[in-house]
């Protein structure tokens, strides 16, 4: 009984550890999103954004893990006594509710900061095929005057 506190214990603990880590994810998902709005998406710092945030996602994963091994050793234990257990086993109702809706949160500005990298590719790409396409009408009006395609109409009214 005693060890089946301590691995409760262990539970609430990763779960605490588990909620800073998506506070931190949130956090700089907020900071991914201040890069996104800014007219120069500067590479390399957005790209530390997302190394930080592998991390951290990393650690939930082996969190989540460990938690889900805990969890099946004691489970039979928790659910015979749960009065013993009572409180804790509020606290991780509550933290997994606080984890549930910080991923939620967390989902809904990737999301947003996902439509608006998509927002400033295809505007980036639209740049490049108008560069492309406006040389291509350059080019052609180049090789149309020295190759004397002139209508001589545009030029002269032949009726005086």
């Amino acid at each position: 009984m005693e060890q089946t506190a301590m691995y409760v214990n262990i539970m609430q603990q990763s779960l605490e550890r588990k909620y800073d880590y998506l506070k931190e994810i949130l956090d700089i998902t907020k900071e991914q999103s201040e890069l996104i709005k800014n007219d120069a998406l500067e590479d390399d710092v957005f790209e530390t954004t997302l190394d930080r945030k592998e991390i951290l996602i990393n650690n939930i994963n082996e969190i989540d893990k460990g938690f889900t091994a805990v969890y099946d050793k004691v489970r039979g234990e928790v659910l015979e006594d749960r009065q013993l257990y009572r409180n804790q086993l509020l606290k991780i109702q509550e933290l997994i509710k606080k984890c549930v809706d910080f991923g939620m949160e967390i989902e809904a500005l990737e999301e947003r900061n996902r439509a608006g990298i998509e927002r400033k590719l295809s505007i980036g790409f639209k740049g490049v095929k108008q560069a492309k396409q406006s040389k291509s009408v350059a080019s052609k009006y180049y090789q149309s005057m020295a190759n004397g395609y002139v209508n001589d109409s545009l030029l002269y009214d032949r009726k005086k």
